[in-house]
């Protein structure tokens, strides 16, 4: 039976563990391969979703030396999930999208002097990266600070996942929405052809059978 807790009880959980439980609804999301084939509004409802269960994850730990690999692990998975997010909203094309996500990286080059105190670097394109030389070692104190429950950054990084998950929720519906009347328009433009091909028929048949068009070749 796979394993069902975030917070890990004597059991290490690998950052691609994480990775992996945050994109459940979405397993093709997770991966840059997969995430190819994949239409933008797919994309950013996916890592909508996938960050609010980090957030999620993250503020249900205990932040004690008992949990100390499993929260980085988390805290790395979320630092993908975090980037993935962003690359998929300034590919959308939608400026809702990237507004949210705008403010979503200025809340967080907030924090990055908070951010580089446990290893994580805010890049000048506002993804995030861990350093080797620093994230395995910080006080895990430093990272309770950070994203637990009662963080500030988490509340405030919560607050514009909901919405970017909403409007990536929209994104989708329109976009089905589009497609079926697409195929509506399509398949009334087939019905349409039909009727004229039927109706020509019946012209040229009753033509033939009344004797005006005996000499008259008509080809369709």
């Amino acid at each position: 039976m796979p394993l069902k807790t975030y917070s890990g009880t004597g059991t290490t959980l690998s950052a691609a563990y994480y990775l992996r439980r945050f994109y459940s609804a979405n397993t093709d999301a997770r991966t840059e391969t997969s995430r190819s084939h994949l239409g933008s509004s797919t994309l950013s409802s996916a890592d909508a979703l996938a960050l609010r269960k980090a957030v999620k994850a993250l503020g249900s730990f205990t932040y004690d030396d008992d949990h100390d690999d499993n929260i980085r692990n988390s805290v790395s998975a979320f630092v993908s999930t975090y980037n993935h997010m962003l690359d998929s909203a300034a590919e959308s094309g939608d400026r809702t999208l990237q507004k949210t996500a705008k403010s979503l990286k200025n809340l967080t080059d907030t924090y990055a002097d908070e951010l580089d105190k446990i290893g994580i670097t805010v890049n000048s394109d506002g993804t995030l990266e861990t350093r080797s030389s620093l994230f395995p070692s910080a006080d895990i104190s430093k990272f309770e600070e950070l994203f637990s429950s009662d963080s500030e950054y988490m509340q405030r990084v919560s607050s514009y996942t909901r919405r970017l998950e909403s409007r990536s929720s929209d994104l989708v519906q329109i976009e089905k929405n589009q497609k079926l009347l697409r195929e509506k328009e399509k398949n009334q433009t087939s019905t349409t052809a039909a009727a004229e091909i039927v109706a020509n028929r019946i012209d040229l048949d009753t033509l033939a059978n009344t004797g005006i068009g005996s000499h008259i070749n008509i080809s369709l």
